[in-house]
């Protein structure tokens, strides 16, 4: 059986098996990402005033995500920038799970992970201990044709307060869990809170589904921040 929902995927339980199967057909939405340092613009000040505390998952109501007071990484050990190359996340929610190499961009405000696994957004900044913006990694969310379940579908498993570390060339980078929420495809857009280049940010993403596998329209976030690192020799 197969079920369809406007433009979510397809729905199709795996014979006998009782595995629902989504195959994805909407892509990942995030508009253009800043590159660098960002620099203030009009009407930042006022938006990030706006946030009344760490928003939680199942609000219907976001607030938009302020900077964290300290954002500072002087303190943590050098680890040049570089391209991800894999990424855990602790309390058992994800082992350690290799990125597709070849990273990718959003296009038409779009983007779309060419495989089932993680993938660096490349139009976002490299990961690294003193990296002068938000890093971006990405992924689907949904069990593929065999009935695996691909591995960012374990985000739906993070909670406020977890690490998620990520090896890049000379090192690995341990980042903390400060906010996961959901937010409509159709708003992701017009977060320039999200866009906004912050020292030491990785954000994760991936599409909501239903316990069915089924696209709920909206996409959700894990926000984290650097808090260590270590260079290898």
């Amino acid at each position: 059986m197969t079920e369809t929902n406007g433009d979510a995927p397809a729905v199709t339980e795996l014979k006998g098996s009782g595995v629902r199967v989504a195959t994805p057909v909407v892509a990942i939405s995030l508009g253009a990402l800043l590159l660098g340092v960002w620099a203030s613009a009009p009407g930042n000040s006022a938006t990030a005033a706006q946030t009344g505390g760490l928003p939680v998952m199942e609000q219907t109501t976001i607030p938009i995500v302020a900077p964290d007071s300290d954002t500072s990484t002087a303190a943590i050990p050098f680890v040049p920038q570089g391209e991800p190359l894999w990424i855990e996340i602790g309390h058992g929610v994800l082992s350690r799970t290799g990125l597709n190499p070849d990273g990718v961009k959003a296009i038409d405000g779009r983007v779309v992970p060419v495989d089932n696994r993680p993938v660096w957004r490349s139009d976002s900044n490299e990961p690294g201990s003193h990296s002068p913006g938000t890093a971006f990694i990405v992924g689907h969310n949904y069990a593929d044709a065999s009935g695996e379940i691909v591995p960012f579908a374990a985000l739906e498993k993070v909670r406020v307060g977890n690490t998620v570390t990520v090896g890049v060339p000379d090192g690995e980078l341990t980042y903390r869990v400060q906010q996961v929420f959901k937010v409509p495809k159709k708003d992701l857009a017009s977060r320039t809170d999200l866009l906004t280049n912050i020292e030491g940010r990785l954000i994760l993403e991936t599409c909501d589904t239903t316990p069915e596998g089924a696209d709920t329209y909206d996409n959700l976030i894990v926000i984290t921040k650097l808090v260590d690192a270590k260079p290898y020799e």
